[in-house]
This record gives C-alpha cells, structure tokens and sequence, in this order.
C-alpha cells in the first residue's frame, strides 16, 4: 500500500501541494473571521462559509490540516536543503 501511495503522490505532487495549501489557508480564513482580524464581506469574497462565529473545527479538520501543514513544512524544508 505504501508503494501504491508513494507513486500516486510522485505523479500528482503540485496537485497535493495545492490541496494542502487550500485546506490550511480554509482554516486560517476561518480563523480570521472568527477572530475579527477581517470582516464578513472580506472573508466572503475569499470563499469563507457566511456565518459569524458558526460552528467550531471538529478533531476531523484538525488532523487533516494538521498532517497538511506538516507535509507543506517538510516540502519547505527538503527544498530549501537543496
């Protein structure tokens, strides 16, 4: 299974790359709004969900943007090395 997982994220590596970015900057607008750093409108405009305060980041996200930052930090940094 590894093998499998390896090859598929070798062949689609910008596209894992943009999905990552796309799910932890989700959570930074969230996060944003929610803090009153920027408006409803601006946070509109950039895709955010239209409720003020709504519901909390479930455990589920939080792994998931989790493992997605962790993964853009290594690609930073094997980058970087080289």
């Amino acid at each position: 299974m590894g093998l499998l997982r390896n090859t598929v994220s070798r062949r689609f590596s910008v596209l894992t790359r943009i999905a990552d970015l796309a799910l932890v900057g989700g959570l930074v607008l969230r996060f944003a709004n929610r803090r009153g750093l920027i408006s409803d409108e601006t946070a509109a405009k950039l895709g955010a969900p239209s409720s003020p305060g709504g519901t909390g980041v479930s455990i589920s996200e939080m792994a998931l943007v989790g493992a997605a930052a962790l993964r853009l930090i290594k690609a930073a940094k094997s980058r970087a090395r080289r």
